[in-house]
């Protein structure tokens, strides 16, 4: 069974709740909570993970960590700063944290990795590797690299960060990626996912003996907000 994943907006604690019982209603495995989605998702404020806490009351509550809009290449002072707010989430109830970490020659950062990975792990959070992972020119080291880290998931389009495109224009890069995980990480695949394409996606993948996610913003919403409408005949789409 391909699980679904609503990436919802959590600007505000009504924004979030709304939002939150949305996709809960619609059947969504998972969400990923963040605000200022025009800057591609940044930490949501206390109250809004609290609001969508509430109102996504079974497993698969999941928060965006991500310090400021730009690059993925932190500093000292930035990754103190995802630190706490992983505590943050944790407090709150949450069930996963979802970052990225690169080093300036576009590798992944894994000093900064282990950083966040051991406030994830100690807070016993599940750990998402968000769409940096399409920076990466190597995304089949990069993804040993993070199964040797223990990171649980990874987000993914198959297409280059910054590139246009989505999950079908990045499907041969996914299969491949999928061959070479062989069921030790979960993949959660995103990038202009919606109930129209959704079955095409999956079946152009193929079989995946391990974890499959497909991951909507825009396709899970009606009118700038998550629908559970969108949210349900994306996951019967997925499952065709």
């Amino acid at each position: 069974m391909v699980r679904v994943e609503a990436c919802i907006n959590g600007d505000s604690a009504e924004i979030a709740a709304q939002n939150a019982m949305e996709a809960y209603e619609g059947g969504a495995d998972t969400i990923e909570l963040c605000a200022s989605m025009e800057e591609d998702g940044l930490t949501p404020a206390i109250d809004g993970i609290a609001a969508a806490r509430a109102a996504f009351p079974r497993r698969g509550l999941m928060v965006m960590i991500r310090p400021r809009a730009g690059d993925f290449v932190y500093t000292e002072r930035e990754y103190e700063e995802m630190e706490a707010s992983i505590a943050m989430a944790a407090g709150q109830g949450v069930d996963g944290v979802v970052f990225g970490a690169i080093d300036k020659r576009g590798l992944i950062d894994v000093e900064g990795l282990r950083i966040l990975m051991n406030q994830s792990q100690s807070a016993g959070l599940s750990a998402t590797f968000h769409r940096a992972f399409d920076v990466l020119e190597d995304r089949l080291t990069g993804l040993e690299t993070l199964i040797d880290f223990g990171v649980d998931r990874i987000l993914t389009s198959g297409v280059a960060w910054g590139l246009p495109g989505g999950a079908l224009e990045g499907k041969e890069t996914l299969k491949a990626l999928l061959e070479a995980a062989d069921g030790r990480i979960e993949i959660v695949i995103g990038g202009s996912v919606g109930a129209a394409n959704a079955t095409e996606i999956v079946r152009s993948l193929g079989r995946y003996s391990g974890l499959l996610s497909l991951h909507a913003y825009s396709g899970v919403q009606e009118n700038g907000s998550t629908a559970r409408s969108k949210v349900r005949a994306l996951a019967e789409a997925a499952n065709r």
